[in-house]
């Protein structure tokens, strides 16, 4: 009988399957490092254009530095030059308050009423006057509802007093102003309808 020593085939097979087994994992690690070599490229090369990026943006930052600060100041000016322009915006609206207000009581008094004076402090108003009875003063008082620059009229004095012989009531009536409201009120004065002469001879 033939005996075969198969020893030494087992151990070259061995031998191969250890070399195949190092060639992967040798692949393996060269596959390894050659992705974490690409990766690691990439992301240097993306922080190097971000700083570039950032280099070119800070330095545009310090040239454009000059003209912010020209259109801060410019914005300054123009918010001061806005202030002085609503101020005398106000001023020339409210010029005409007086005229206005005064016009509107003669517009608002009955016909046996009369004014002795008129006082303005402050926002506050206050009306002095003369009246044949107490009706005539209460439908003044309704007719100051009307008025728009006034807000609410009070009557803080009423007495009895003799003028030449004749039996009148002296008022006093102050009441708040309320300027807001002349612009919209002058301007429903302009766009009512005048009356010609003509119209009025016919009417």
């Amino acid at each position: 009988m033939i005996q075969i020593n198969l020893l030494p085939v087992r151990a070259e097979r061995r031998k191969e399957f250890i070399r195949r087994q190092l060639s992967i994992v040798a692949l393996t690690l060269l596959f390894t490092v050659a992705a974490i070599g690409f990766f690691y490229y990439r992301i240097q090369t993306q922080c190097n254009t971000t700083h570039s990026t950032l280099q070119r943006t800070n330095k545009k930052i310090k040239q454009l530095e000059p003209i912010i600060k020209k259109i801060d100041l410019y914005k300054q000016q123009k918010a001061e030059i806005s202030k002085k322009i609503a101020v005398i915006i106000d001023l020339d609206r409210y010029r005409l308050a007086p005229v206005v207000i005064l016009s509107d009581l003669n517009r608002q008094r009955p016909e046996k009423l009369w004014f002795t004076s008129l006082n303005k402090k402050g926002q506050r108003l206050a009306i002095s006057g003369v009246a044949v009875d107490n009706e005539t003063i209460v439908t003044f008082l309704n007719n100051l509802k009307l008025a728009a620059p006034l807000i609410k009229a009070d009557l803080t004095l009423l007495r009895s007093k003799k003028i030449q012989k004749l039996k009148l009531k002296e008022f006093t009536i102050t009441c708040p102003l309320d300027l807001t409201t002349l612009p919209a009120f002058l301007k429903a004065l302009e766009d009512a309808p005048k009356v010609t002469l003509k119209e009025d001879q016919n009417g």
